[in-house]
């Protein structure tokens, strides 16, 4: 069967940025609007089951209540899964996703929501769609066409290859024990608590490290993008160290230089840097508290003096599809040639 599971975080895009800076709000009714056309799409290019993920505000059941348009072949199925409107509510889903075969996952979230889904699924192939603050991960697209190309390839119309690729990961290994990971950019923050979560305050800045650092982008990753930018198909990271005038970085000299960056939706900040360099694939970076760490965006973890936090890009994370190439390819194949009435 070709299998689309949907996750849609009702909590993303509504995070205290919408305060602070001038990002928009995502509201649920247009979540619902998203998810009704992407559920469209994803029959349209051959899906037959379709697996809703739950969540306290009942965004996909929702979304299907009424829906007259799904033939009666299509089987939709809405897991029977707890939900605490947490974080590890995503996690949960999809793991259960995981175990209930699911060929495509779309995802309503921001970068925040793709690294939950990523965590509890690390193989998954995932269509993201972007109602998030910070949307680098996951690319602004319609969703009748992020269906379209979750069906196509859940249905084998398309081949994984044809229509994306594996995403980078930042592997995190904290001296502690615990590990975790970031699917854009990793910082350090001089702070001690991790607060409201969200991260606008670059003055806080002591290290950022990017696997996506494209220079049309909101966020932390906006900052190494404007001096040495990556994309999110070239392998590796870069790090930046946020040092002032006259302090060192090991033996090198580190005078203070400046950029100027988005830091936030309609929010620019002026940011002192001191180093910079390319992170290989595979290679290990350290990151020594104090501080606090930022995953994607959000802060998550409390440093102790000298902890350290070892930090490796890997391209082993979610396969991501592309939906300019997966329509692409089945279009190339006559996929959606009808005979003459």
């Amino acid at each position: 069967m070709g299998t689309v599971g949907i996750i849609a975080n009702p909590h993303a895009g509504k995070d205290i940025r919408r305060l602070v800076s001038h990002a928009s709000p995502t509201s649920d009714a247009a979540k619902i609007g998203i998810i009704r056309r992407a559920v469209l799409g994803a029959v349209e290019g051959g899906a037959t089951r379709l697996l809703l993920a739950p969540d306290k505000h009942s965004l996909t059941e929702r979304a299907v209540l009424d829906l007259d348009d799904l033939p009666e072949s299509v089987q939709v199925t809405v897991l029977d899964e707890p939900y605490e409107g947490r974080s590890a509510d995503t996690i949960r889903m999809a793991e259960r996703m995981a175990k209930e075969d699911a060929d495509t996952l779309i995802v309503l979230g921001g970068d925040g929501t793709n690294r939950d889904v990523a965590k509890g699924w690390l193989d998954a192939t995932v269509m993201p769609i972007s109602t998030g603050t910070n949307n680098v991960f996951p690319r602004l697209v319609e969703a009748t066409l992020a269906g379209l190309a979750a069906g196509l390839v859940a249905s084998g119309a398309v081949t994984g290859d044809e229509a994306g690729t594996r995403a980078d990961v930042i592997h995190v290994e904290i001296d502690d024990g615990d590990d975790d990971l970031a699917l854009v950019d990793l910082a350090l923050l001089a702070t001690r608590f991790t607060g409201s979560r969200a991260v606008w305050h670059a003055d806080t800045l002591r290290a950022v490290i990017a696997c996506i650092a494209e220079p049309a982008s909101v966020g932390l990753s906006s900052i190494p993008a404007l001096l040495a930018p990556l994309s999110r198909t070239d392998p590796g990271g870069v790090l930046v160290r946020f040092v002032g005038p006259g302090e060192r970085v090991g033996d090198v000299p580190s005078p203070a230089r400046t950029v100027r960056a988005a830091v936030a939706p309609g929010m620019f900040a002026d940011v002192q840097w001191s180093w910079i360099e390319h992170l290989p694939e595979g290679a290990t970076t350290e990151l020594v508290g104090p501080g606090v760490l930022s995953f994607d965006g959000e802060r998550d973890r409390v440093l102790a003096s000298g902890v350290v936090a070892r930090c490796t890009v890997r391209r082993d994370g979610p396969f991501v599809i592309d939906p300019q190439r997966a329509i692409a390819s089945a279009a190339a194949k006559r996929h959606f040639d009808r005979p003459n009435l």
